[in-house]
This record gives C-alpha cells, sequence and structure tokens, in this order.
C-alpha cells in the first residue's frame, strides 16, 4: 500500500518524539529535505517516498536523527534513492536545457580543459557528463551552499550561478567542475537498474582530489569566502571582497566545508 504524507508524519512523529510534517514533491537535486519550522520539523520528500519498503522508512528515521553519525542507515538511503532516480530517468527523462555560456564565465570551455588534463581517456563515448549553470533564482537558506552537484541518473553536473561573477577567480570555478567531474569519473554506470550504493568521498576520492595543483589555495578561499557567497547566492548581490577573502587568494590553507559541493555528502 503507498505510503501519503500523513503516514510518514505518524511515522517519523513517533520514531522521532517529536512534531513532524511531511510534504511530497517532485525534486530530483534533493529528494529528502528537512527543516525547523517553528518548533516542527518539516520534511520535504520526492514521491517515490510512497513506495519505501521497511528498511528505508526506518533508515530515514535514523538518518532524521544522527545523521552522519548512522552510516548504515546512509548506506541504505543511499542505495535505495540512486536506484529509484536511475530507474525514474528511464521513466521519465528529464528535458534539461544546458546553459553553459555565463556571464564571466564559459562552463564548456573550463570543462574541456579539465577533462583534457585531468579525466583524459576516461570518459569513453558518451559517458562524458554535461555540464550547466543552475537556475539564476535567490537561495533562501542563511547557513549552506550547494556549490555543484552531480546528478547520477542524467550524467548532468549543475554549477551554482552564484560562482558566475567577477568576484570569484576563475580558478576557483575550475576546481569546482573538477570536483564534480571527479565524482562522474568514479561513478557506476548510469542506466544500470541497480546501481551498487556509492561513497560519496571515499578514499580514492580524496587521494585524487589532494593531487589537485593549487589545492590548498582553493580550500583557503572557500573558506574564508563561503559566508559572503551565501548572502550573495540569497540577496543576488555582487560578491564583496573582505581582508580575509583578498588574503586568502594569496595563501594556502587546510579544510573545507566539503557539504556545500555535493547534494549528499
Amino acid at each position: 500500500m503507498a505510503l501519503g504524507p500523513q503516514d510518514w508524519e505518524r511515522g517519523l512523529s513517533a520514531d522521532l518524539k517529536r512534531p513532524v510534517r511531511v510534504h511530497y514533491g517532485r525534486a530530483r537535486r534533493s529528494v529528502v529535505r528537512a527543516a525547523e519550522e517553528g518548533g516542527v520539523l518539516v520534511v520535504r520528500l520526492n514521491a517515490m517516498f510512497a513506495d519505501a519498503p521497511p528498511e528505508v522508512r526506518s533508515s530515514l528515521s535514523s538518518w532524521l536523527r544522527s545523521g552522519k553519525r548512522a552510516p548504515r542507515a546512509c548506506r541504505i538511503l543511499d542505495g535505495w534513492i540512486d536506484q529509484r532516480l536511475a530507474l525514474l530517468h528511464q521513466e521519465e527523462p528529464r528535458r534539461v536545457a544546458l546553459r553553459t555560456r555565463g556571464s564571466c564565465y564559459d562552463l564548456e570551455r573550463l570543462a574541456r580543459g579539465v577533462v583534457q588534463e585531468f579525466f583524459k581517456g576516461e570518459f569513453v563515448g558518451d559517458c562524458e557528463p554535461r555540464i550547466t549553470w543552475g537556475r539564476a533564482s535567490k537561495s533562501r537558506s542563511h547557513h549552506t551552499l550547494r556549490l555543484g552537484s552531480y546528478d547520477h541518473s542524467q550524467r548532468l553536473v549543475r554549477i551554482h550561478t552564484v560562482l558566475d561573477q567577477p568576484g570569484v577567480p576563475e580558478w576557483f570555478v575550475r576546481y569546482v567542475v573538477f570536483h564534480e567531474f571527479l565524482h562522474a569519473a568514479l561513478d557506476s554506470t548510469p542506466v544500470e537498474p541497480t546501481p551498487r550504493p556509492r561513497r560519496h568521498h571515499g578514499p580514492e576520492f580524496r587521494a585524487r582530489e589532494a593531487k589537485y595543483p593549487d589545492f590548498e589555495r582553493v580550500m583557503a578561499w572557500e573558506r574564508a569566502t563561503i559566508s559572503a557567497l551565501i548572502v550573495s547566492a540569497r540577496t543576488q548581490r555582487p560578491l564583496r571582497e573582505t581582508p580575509r577573502t583578498a588574503r586568502a587568494l594569496a595563501a594556502g590553507g587546510r579544510g573545507i566545508q566539503r557539504a556545500q559541493f555535493d547534494k549528499r555528502s
């Protein structure tokens, strides 16, 4: 029997011991989203969760309660979501109008250079991912920002339009393109009926990422600028350079808020 939002509300409220409100939608980039609203946990799910089996239901409760501290629940959710998205893409493919030329940066040119330098011979036939700027709309978030994402089901890389402005150095945009193409290079076959669960930032990913030229400077600039980028995405105003971001342009550093880059980290 298909689960309705009310069924999820009853189950999640009982598991989490708190009020939960559930809405169904059709989003494929963020199939699960949760946020506090007036003391209530509001969970937005892709409508495919109407058919979720019992282990996925319990895994969603565990993930909402503990996040990454529930690795088994994360693996179960990731595997099931990947499988359902792949099937959904086969049954109802979405037409995406690619937009690669922005006001400042041409993603097609950057992607060609990235593939030539870092992924030569890895994308055979039509396996090379497509790339596009995301939708130019105001962000509602005050705390997080996805600078890029890789859609496994469509082999599509999206780059946030907040990066298409003079205040963002080209070498940083190029790194974000590299980061998402690395996901594609390490990905399983996109049309596989039952794709294997994937570790989003596994050892091989981190090892190859760490060899990226200018890696330290990229990380330092991201750390220094992410708050200003969030404001720019929310207000649609140009990025303002601060003394901290100016120093980061010339200095290296360690650490990164990795969750800013991908749909599921």
